[in-house]
């Protein structure tokens, strides 16, 4: 391998032993891209620099105050500027950044398994459980009459997995279910988008799928199947229809109102 070419790969170990002798683990904050070593190293640098003058000032509210303007830290990945800073303040603490909402929960709410509650239970500890979960800061949004016991088991799931910690100020963590592939999700009977849309999957099926998880509450018939082939297609239709609208109008060019100032070009909306 020429000299040259070695450089970047130098440059990149130098920087993240920079980061091991400060006691910082990089992997909490930062998303790295062997294939793009530049691109990795400019980051590594932007960040160290952010942290020698964060040891520098001692204090968010020092750096603002030199620097005469908001300063975001330049970490991975970046939620909104409360959210960043309370993170990197623990960070550089050496405290963790990501926590299942769960440990965030009060010590004396605990909340049974799912096979633990009968039917009577149920409804009033999903109420509870999405209760406590907004007492935290984060919240639920899902699609409406879904079954008590089918939000309880997901939510449980949902709250046990580590999330990004968003601090005091920051924007919570708001669960909606939503994968963006509506086969495999659970609320799609009861989604307006999952249960107008067709994938292959229920083509293969020869009706609309749905999961396992889902057969006690819902069946699925080939006449259905015919229904959501033609809401696909009209979709279809309309976003074809909308796409050749703009590519015409971009051959045009842009074109400005009477006063010349703003370009209209790109203001139409998609027509879903």
């Amino acid at each position: 391998m020429p000299r040259e070419d070695l450089q970047p790969l130098r440059h990149n170990h130098l920087l993240k032993k920079e980061f091991e002798h400060l006691g910082l683990d990089l992997a909490a904050v930062f998303h790295f891209t062997p294939l793009d070593l530049d691109l990795e190293n400019r980051r590594l640098e932007s960040l160290l620099d952010f942290v020698k003058r964060y040891q520098q000032y001692g204090s968010r509210e020092s750096m603002e105050a030199v620097e005469g303007k908001f300063i975001y830290p330049p970490i991975y990945p970046g939620i909104d500027p409360w959210s960043d800073w309370y993170r990197f303040e623990r960070w550089m603490r050496g405290e963790s950044v990501r926590e299942a909402i769960v440990n965030l929960f009060p010590i004396h709410k605990e909340f049974l398994s799912e096979e633990e509650l009968d039917d009577d239970q149920i409804e009033s500890e999903t109420q509870r459980l999405i209760e406590t979960i907004e007492s935290t800061g984060n919240g639920v949004c899902l699609a409406e009459d879904i079954p008590a016991r089918l939000i309880y088991r997901n939510l449980m799931e949902w709250i046990n997995e580590p999330h990004e910690l968003s601090g005091p100020y920051g924007g919570g963590w708001i669960y909606d279910g939503c994968s963006g592939y509506c086969p495999g999700c659970f609320q799609r009977p009861w989604c307006e988008t999952g249960s107008s849309s067709c994938w292959p999957d229920d083509e293969e099926e020869g009706k609309i799928y749905y999961i396992d998880e889902l057969k006690p509450y819902v069946s699925a018939s080939p006449q259905l199947l015919a229904i959501i082939s033609k809401l696909q297609a009209e979709e279809d239709a309309s976003f074809e229809e909308w796409k050749n609208e703009n590519e015409t109008k971009k051959e045009a060019g842009p074109f400005l109102d009477h006063e010349g100032l703003r370009d209209h070009s790109n203001e139409d909306e998609l027509p879903f």
